[in-house]
């Protein structure tokens, strides 16, 4: 009789899972809605110019949606000669359809591949991951701001992002993501310098699982 309890105890866990293993189920899709506006400063002088208040824009926005696939699950990257490692680290493949209004106005798409940390814990229920992707950005047409007297605006550039994704504990799956959306011609490698611009906004994010 023991037997039989402990055995329909078993397949019970088989069938339900494990309630440890449950909590820490990893998302595999997520959607996001962003809005961004334009900011008039090289992609490293954003952190000086956002501290000395320095930074200016311009009337150039664009709203849009992202669709994300994780590709690579949890792992971890070791510290080497210790042994600390870097725990929860994932490989996100990210797509977007943006549309751009105000003093430029076309559609944009992108994909990247995004390296995600893991969870950094904060206070009070409060988490956050940094991401930073790579990828290609294509432009409907050729965006009027992102040229100069001396160089033609291009539609094809590479696309660079770079945001914070804040959590609590009292809404899972659900996502505050500060970002910076980055156009360039990589130094003149696939367009020429001065091509390219920046845009800092945020977003909603959402599990789909």
């Amino acid at each position: 009789m023991a037997r039989r309890i402990v055995g329909a105890g078993f397949l019970g866990l088989t069938l339900l899972g494990n309630p440890a293993d449950a909590q820490t189920v990893e998302r595999s899709w997520h959607l996001s809605v962003y809005g961004s506006r334009w900011v008039n400063a090289d992609l490293l002088e954003i952190p000086e110019r956002t501290f000395t208040g320095e930074l200016t824009v311009e009337d150039a926005y664009f709203v849009g949606a992202g669709l994300s696939r994780v590709i690579v699950p949890s792992f971890s990257i070791p510290l080497p000669g210790t042994g600390f490692a870097f725990h929860g680290n994932r490989i996100e493949l990210e797509g977007q359809v943006l549309r751009h209004f105000g003093d430029q106005a076309h559609w944009e798409g992108t994909i990247a591949l995004m390296f995600r940390t893991g969870q950094i814990p904060l206070f009070g229920g409060l988490s956050v991951n940094l991401a930073f992707g790579e990828g290609l950005s294509y432009a409907s047409e050729r965006p009027r701001l992102e040229g100069s007297f001396r160089v033609e605006p291009s539609r094809f550039l590479n696309y660079l992002a770079f945001e914070a994704e804040f959590s609590h504990a009292s809404l899972p799956g659900v996502y505050f993501v500060p970002r910076i959306h980055h156009r360039s011609g990589i130094f003149g490698l696939i367009a020429e310098r001065e091509s390219g611009s920046n845009f800092i906004g945020a977003g909603i994010r959402v599990d789909l699982r």
